[in-house]
């Protein structure tokens, strides 16, 4: 407790590597008997905890149990065969010129300013600069909104096939695939123009920790948009993905996923974010998607339901309600090596629902994406803030001030829904520097206290949140919408005489003429300010649809 973050992150990397040299030298004699007796095959072994995986049979894992220094197996996933990168070659971005930072340059999301980010940049000047945020997903699609924060490895030379830094990783110039073993980091393609959530699923959470806004452009997208970014992909080689993290001095790593059923595999879990967060890594995790669909207490998953070591964020949708489908805690462990019990969880809660998306064209769709994965980046962006006013602060210390700083927006207190409440980026950052300044020796006084506003007023903020408009976010092609004309972002205002003033309405109103047999229905929109009519047969109408408040998505 009395170190800084990154001393001790030195020194536990330093002791976790001597611990596995010794370990590996005394085992690798009878590991590579098994290799040659073809006992077990895909041999990879890591420090951040000592251990090693392979492939073998339920007939060798006594031959496995025999190696000097074996303690436990745990039967985990299969990983994927080691394959070469093939004609694929990752590519390098070159830097790009960036202007000084200017709050007013950009217009940004709602979420920002909810969040309270927007404060922290202009009344403390801290936007995340210095810090290093891994966004671990399965796929990564690149362009000039995201990639002026790209990290770019300094021991690297970009796409030239070579391992220039000696770590047997080539080409690890913005972060490694370790799924592929390989630095290609875009496993599909996703057109400049496309809003498939699935295919920018990466993207856009980068973009929530990051985006920067680019010239010719209006928005900005990030929480900490002065910080930088990297790709891992590696489920099913988490160990490596979260060593190179630690090695490139990474201070958050963002997991947008969610696994259930590990069983006793979620012990080696959660040893690995133990050791990495002494490392010096902040883990942050959505809280997941499963409230519907799962009971308490296994709504949430692996990884977000590890305590201490990884921050688990709720949704709320953006007028402060919770969102049904974000997953409760608490969490039950039960582990041979953990025996907690049940265990208090989420930490806290960001937004989930009805989120705008950020294009590769530098576009924007106002209400587009859903989901504890965005929740999450929130999170990460917080912290990257925190950590850019204070580089050495200490794990236990940033989740004690994150949470008391947190905005109530359920029951009074903590709970499992929400967490301590709503993240709270400006009374956390200045918490952060008030203690930064005592430890320093210096006056305290400009960070300490309560003032008017520092706080976000929810029932204010609840009563500008009332009224809706719905839009066209989605036309499917050969429907009946598509061949009378409709287009995306156009508002529904009525149907079959009935106002459409959410997504229910509409539902409501399309029964009602089902069941009255009606040979056409009236629909009418608003495009670009006029007024449209189109006659349609009753049923399904080919679209997507999205309820929008009238308050500004982008200011």
């Amino acid at each position: 407790a009395q170190r800084r973050r990154g001393e001790l992150g030195q020194a536990a990397m330093r002791t976790l590597q001597a611990i596995h040299t010794r370990s590996w030298k005394a085992a690798w004699p009878r590991l590579k008997e098994l290799v040659d007796e073809g006992k077990i095959s895909q041999l990879e072994d890591y420090w951040i905890v000592n251990g090693f995986s392979c492939v073998t049979v339920k007939e060798h894992l006594e031959s496995v149990r025999s190696v000097p220094g074996v303690r436990k197996i745990f039967a985990g996933p299969s990983r994927p065969v080691s394959r070469p990168a093939g004609p694929a070659v990752a590519p390098g971005f070159p830097p790009i010129p960036q202007q000084p930072f200017d709050p007013k340059r950009y217009q940004h999301p709602w979420y920002v300013r909810s969040l309270q980010a927007d404060r922290v940049w202009k009344e403390y000047a801290v936007t995340g600069r210095g810090t290093l945020n891994i966004i671990h997903d399965f796929n990564f699609v690149f362009s000039k909104n995201l990639n002026g924060n790209l990290y770019r490895n300094a021991g690297e030379i970009p796409a030239n096939n070579i391992d220039d830094d000696k770590n047997g990783l080539v080409d690890d110039y913005h972060g490694y695939n370790f799924d592929d073993q390989t630095a290609v980091l875009t496993r599909v393609s996703v057109p400049l123009k496309s809003a498939s959530p699935q295919g920018l699923h990466g993207f856009m959470c980068a973009a929530v920790v990051c985006g920067r806004g680019i010239a010719g452009s209006p928005y900005e997208f990030g929480i900490a948009p002065e910080s930088e970014w990297a790709g891992v992909i590696g489920a099913a080689r988490l160990e490596q993905s979260i060593q190179w993290a630690v090695q490139q001095g990474a201070d958050t790593y963002s997991m947008s996923f969610s696994i259930p059923g590990l069983q006793e595999y979620r012990s080696h879990w959660r040893k690995v974010m133990e050791h990495g967060s002494l490392c010096g890594v902040f883990f942050v995790s959505g809280a997941g998607n499963f409230a519907q669909t799962a009971k308490l207490p296994v709504q949430m998953r692996t990884p977000e339901d590890i305590p201490e070591v990884v921050f688990a964020a709720a949704g709320v949708q953006r007028n402060f309600e919770r969102t049904p489908f974000s997953s409760q805690g608490p969490v039950n462990w039960q582990t041979e090596h953990y025996q907690d019990g049940l265990i208090q969880k989420p930490e806290v809660c960001a937004f989930n629902l009805g989120l705008p998306l950020l294009q590769r064209d530098g576009s924007v769709r106002p209400v587009a994406l859903n989901g504890n994965s965005f929740a999450g980046p929130m999170f990460c962006g917080t912290i990257a803030l925190m950590l850019s006013a204070d580089p050495d602060l200490l794990p236990w210390d940033l989740k004690e001030i994150i949470t008391r700083t947190a905005t109530d927006v359920a029951q009074p207190g903590i709970d499992g829904q929400t967490g301590h409440g709503l993240i709270n980026s400006y009374r956390a950052v200045k918490e952060v520097l008030r203690r930064k300044a005592l430890r320093e020796g210096r006056d305290p006084a400009a960070y300490t206290g309560r003032k008017p506003g520092d706080e976000l007023n929810i029932v204010e903020a609840k009563a500008r949140l009332t009224q809706f408009q719905v839009e066209v976010i989605r036309v499917v092609p050969g429907s009946q919408a598509a061949t009378a004309g409709l287009q995306l972002k156009d508002i529904l205002v009525s149907y079959n005489g009935q106002p459409i003033m959410n997504p229910t309405a509409l539902r409501a109103a399309v029964a009602v003429a089902v069941q009255q047999r009606k040979e056409k229905v009236l629909l009418v929109i608003e495009r670009q300010g006029e007024k449209k009519e189109f006659n349609l047969k009753p049923g399904q109408l080919g679209i997507s649809i999205g309820a929008q408040y009238l308050v500004p998505v982008f200011e």
